[in-house]
This record gives structure tokens, C-alpha cells and sequence, in this order.
């Protein structure tokens, strides 16, 4: 645990199931640069389920990397974008299996200020009947309510991250991080991972 306490990248430890056994502190910093809530830093998620934190389109898609790690006895390695209001960031996530469950580390690859056209928030064009606003988990964009095709930058609702906040996946970033993994998933249902 030392070397993971002591690396500034946000690092976890899970149990064989996924449970969170354990976060470093870069975990907590990755947490409050992305605007997350007290909910999300190291002393609230331990004992709890990663699947827990993982929109529910994507769980499939985790659960497979860790199975995948599992099965080869190998590191599986995963490129992600996760940007701020104002710089674009892209992340991979390091799997390596242990003896008893698996260490993360999410290692920052690419960082430099976004070229998106920003708008203005408007929670009456974001939010749903539900008063929810959607955000892709991967680009931060807002999903327009009732389109399910337009998700636009808003880095207000990146940076001032609103208690109505869900998340997901914009069709964009499931294609581009998630669309080999999807392909095997339609072709051999049981074998995808």
C-alpha cells in the first residue's frame, strides 16, 4: 500500500468481488478537481461496490476488464476521458490483478485546455421531467432534455457540479471508448470482455 499512498495518481485496491478495500490520497484530489461531492472522497466509498459508481451502461463493459485481468493473470489497460471545465483530460486505468482482488492506478496521458464551443447553462434545456441533468461521464457534456443525440459543452455544470446531476454516456465517447468492446458484445455475447 505503500507505493499507492505515495503515488500521486488516483489509486484504489478492490476486493475480488469490487469492492473498494482501499484509495489513496490522489483519489480524493482527482475527486474535488472534478468537482465531485464529499460522497465520492476515499473515506465515504470504502466497503462499497465500484460497480456502485459506474453508469449503468458502462458496467458490463468494467466488470468485463476486471474479469479480463483475472482470467490472463495480466494488466488491462483502458484509456478514458475525464476533463475539467477548462482542460481537456485523457486517463488510463492500469488493472493488475493480486493474489485477492486488484490495484487501480488511473495514470493522466494527455491534458491541454479544451477547443469546445462553451454555452451558456440553461437548466430549462438540460434538465428532465425529473429535474435531472445528464452528463456523459467521460466528456462532461450535458445532454439537451428530450434529445438523446445532443449532449453540448456547458463547463458551468463542470464546474459547479449541481446536486441533480446523473450520469451517463454520450454516443460520441460509447463508440469512440467503448465501441470494440460493444462490436464483441454483438457478435459473441458471452466471449466479450
Amino acid at each position: 500500500m505503500h507505493v499507492l499512498e505515495s503515488c500521486p495518481d488516483p489509486c484504489f485496491v478492490l476486493t475480488e468481488n469490487l469492492d473498494i478495500k482501499y484509495c489513496n490520497q490522489g483519489w480524493n484530489n482527482f475527486a474535488v478537481l472534478n468537482g465531485g461531492s464529499s460522497q465520492v472522497l476515499a473515506a465515504e466509498v470504502v466497503s462499497r461496490n465500484l460497480l456502485n459508481y459506474i453508469p449503468e451502461d458502462l458496467k458490463n463493459f468494467h466488470a468485463g476488464l476486471f474479469a479480463l485481468a483475472r482470467k490472463t493473470c495480466k494488466p488491462v489497460t483502458h484509456d478514458y476521458e475525464c476533463s475539467s471545465a477548462t482542460m481537456f483530460r485523457l486517463y488510463r486505468m492500469h488493472i493488475f490483478p493480486l493474489d485477492q482482488g486488484f490495484a487501480v492506478i488511473n495514470s493522466l496521458r494527455l491534458e491541454h485546455p479544451h477547443d469546445r464551443t462553451p454555452l451558456e447553462p440553461n437548466d430549462s434545456l438540460y434538465q428532465t421531467e425529473k429535474g435531472m441533468i445528464r452528463m456523459c461521464s467521460n466528456c462532461r457534456r450535458a445532454n439537451r432534455a428530450g434529445d438523446p443525440a445532443a449532449w453540448e459543452w456547458v463547463p458551468d455544470y463542470v464546474q459547479r457540479m449541481r446536486p441533480n446531476t446523473t450520469h451517463g454516456v454520450c454516443p460520441a465517447c460509447m463508440e469512440y471508448y467503448y465501441g470494440s468492446f460493444l462490436q464483441k458484445c454483438k457478435e459473441k455475447p458471452s466471449d466479450a470482455a
